[in-house]
């Protein structure tokens, strides 16, 4: 379990670190296996899967999951649509937040927001109530996770600025590995990294929410 860096983010109580990593990801887990079977990996397929989860400070160690996703694909360069009309990115974290912000459009648009919303009083926003906290579990690292970047001095830049992936150095993202097509989407890892900057909301939402930030990250 990793906590969040952004120093916005709100604490998560007074939750163990072990104790945590195993709630949240006995909630993903259960939620999942909760759900029909259609769509789900059969036999010996296997998959990613990802969740967004709130802790509120009534059941710090028992998480709701609010949204869900399960995916590793990713089309490639070739592939994109002009159009806007297909999903470029898959991977199980991505539709897990994509599910989050339809949630939240959903809820706001028709006048009734989730509990854990309050009103902030800048402009008609909304943000997260107090001592609630939002976490994401995945049950593998992301895509892109390198611990020990390479430096310029032991791979050319050229090299850093082409790569088909990508390479993780200052100034530089990952690009997510394709099925012999380059992709052009960001990893999974710089995506994250973003969100804890940022906040998870989008563009769209930033004009209603106020940042929503992550209190932890626990892989599985």
């Amino acid at each position: 379990m990793l906590p969040s860096s952004s120093p916005a983010a709100p604490r998560e109580g007074t939750v163990a670190p072990s104790l945590w990593a195993e709630a949240a990801s006995s909630s993903a887990l259960r939620h999942y296996r909760s759900l029909p079977k259609k769509g789900k990996s059969q036999g010996r397929e296997s998959t990613v899967l990802a969740a967004f989860l709130l802790s509120t400070p009534q059941e710090p160690q028992s998480p709701t999951v609010l949204s869900m996703g399960t995916g590793t694909k990713c089309l490639g360069a070739s592939r994109l649509s002009g159009r806007w009309d297909l999903v470029h990115d898959a991977h199980a974290e991505v539709i897990a937040r994509r599910a989050l912000l339809r949630f939240l459009y959903s809820k706001i648009g028709r006048g009734t927001s989730p509990k854990w919303l309050v009103a902030s009083g800048d402009g008609g926003r909304w943000k997260l109530r107090d001592e609630h906290c939002l976490h994401l579990y995945i049950t593998q690292l992301p895509c892109g996770f390198m611990p020990v970047p390479p430096s310029e001095s032991v791979l050319p830049r050229e090299q850093l600025d082409g790569g088909v992936n990508g390479c993780s150095d200052i100034g530089f993202v990952q690009r997510k590995p394709g099925c012999g097509d380059t992709t052009l989407s960001m990893s999974c890892f710089d995506k994250i990294t973003r969100w804890s900057v940022v906040g998870i909301q989008g563009a769209l939402l930033s004009h209603i929410l106020e940042p929503l930030y992550l209190t932890t990250f626990t892989i599985g």
